[in-house]
């Protein structure tokens, strides 16, 4: 970070990064930056790489942290997915009911679009009090959105969403629920300098008759993934 150095010890490291780094207003100042990363992951034989990282924000109901999502060529891809495979581990903090789908147009009924309503009514969303987000991925008992409208900097975790996935394909009819904000991360669209927010959302309210097109809906697309 300039002239700036910050050193980091025993994180969890994944494949894409790592998240829950401490906050404060040096690393606050980089947040959207390309940052050079030095990595000890230590072993018998211990691994050491240099890469660039961007600087990600992230926002629970309890606090904020930095996340770093790296930035590496192919061969050190190569290198740390198996020093993980060898001396990794699976979380046991917490542990994910069901696995995320990835979002797909190849899938004709995978719902790429989700209105996103407030259950306690925004002066900020006007008289529409709806915004349309991204489906980035799914699962039976949530699903990661993301937007770059300014009307998503106005909603934070903890909060309360009536959700409606979009029918796509031959699927009939899309499928209505309640959500809570559970985490947010924020990034920076390289592409157009727009503020990119993903909202990680537990459902938490789903009638019967919903519920029952929920589960078509999931089967429909667990059918069809490409393996």
């Amino acid at each position: 970070m300039d002239n700036e150095a910050m050193e980091f010890l025993f994180q969890i490291i994944s494949h894409y990064g790592v998240s829950g780094l401490p906050s404060n207003p040096i690393t606050q100042l980089y947040f959207g930056k390309t940052v050079f990363v030095n990595l000890e992951l230590p072993a018998k034989v211990p691994l050491y790489l240099k890469t660039r990282a961007k600087v990600l924000r992230e926002k629970t109901i309890y606090t904020e942290h930095m996340a770093l999502k790296f930035l590496m060529e192919d061969d050190q891809k190569e290198q740390l997915s198996q020093h993980i495979k060898h001396h990794g581990f699976y979380p046991t903090e917490y542990v994910r009911k069901y696995p995320r789908i990835p979002a797909t147009s190849d899938i004709q009924t995978f719902p790429l679009k989700t209105i996103v309503k407030p259950i306690i009514p925004m002066i900020e969303f006007g008289k529409s009090q709806h915004l349309v987000m991204d489906v980035i991925n799914l699962s039976p008992n949530g699903s990661l959105l993301s937007s770059e409208s300014q009307l998503a900097l106005q909603l934070n975790p903890g909060q309360k969403l009536n959700l409606e996935l979009e029918a796509r394909g031959w699927f009939p009819v899309s499928v209505y629920m309640e959500g809570m904000i559970c985490r947010i991360r924020d990034d920076l669209n390289v592409l157009n300098g727009n503020l990119l927010r993903h909202f990680g959302i537990k459902f938490t309210k789903i009638d019967r008759i919903n519920k029952a097109a929920f589960m078509d809906l999931l089967k429909d697309i667990l059918e069809n993934i490409k393996i």
